[in-house]
């Protein structure tokens, strides 16, 4: 079950959480339950209660891999404006964070470059420019499209719009 758990944590980038980490600790505990019951009306219970000490540790190791990995998630989700430079691939997991942390609503074209590096694509239209930043492949299990970023500026070069689409 945990396989299941650490391939579904890295296919969708699941970060640290409650939730998450609730989800992961209840087969864990449900083990421990189970155990302890049959420790309870086992008649050997000195060699039960090795046995469960083992299936525990055993059953230990898949929960701290996924906690761990929760917890990489997690960084690697919040802005950085140097891995955003550095690493287009990994912007689709910092976009997010992005978006709630810096007000982009009314910053400057000369801001936003600054915050985000020169765009992949601009094109002018006669309301004002649209620019589009490369986010990485698509989040999800089947990552076949990719992600942009696109920002709507006006006139004055303020940003008015901006969303985040799939090419």
């Amino acid at each position: 079950m945990y396989l299941v758990f650490i391939f579904v944590i890295d296919m969708v980038h699941v970060p640290l959480s409650v939730m998450s980490m609730f989800v992961v600790v209840m087969p864990f505990i449900l083990l421990v339950i189970i155990q302890k019951y049959i420790l309870h009306v086992s008649v050997r219970r000195d060699k039960g209660k090795k046995q469960l000490f083992t299936i525990m540790m055993v059953g230990f190791i898949p929960l701290l891999v996924c906690t761990v990995q929760l917890s990489i998630n997690k960084y690697t989700s919040n802005f950085n404006q140097d891995r955003w430079l550095n690493d287009e691939e990994k912007r689709v997991h910092m976009v997010d964070d992005l978006l709630q942390e810096h007000k982009l609503i009314g910053k400057s074209n000369e801001e936003i470059t600054k915050l985000l590096g020169a765009p992949k694509k601009t094109s002018s239209l006669e309301t004002g420019i649209t620019t589009l930043y490369y986010l990485g492949n698509k989040r999800g299990f089947i990552p076949i499209d990719s992600e942009c970023l696109v920002l709507q500026f006006d006139k004055d070069g303020r940003v008015i719009e901006y969303k985040v689409q799939r090419y």
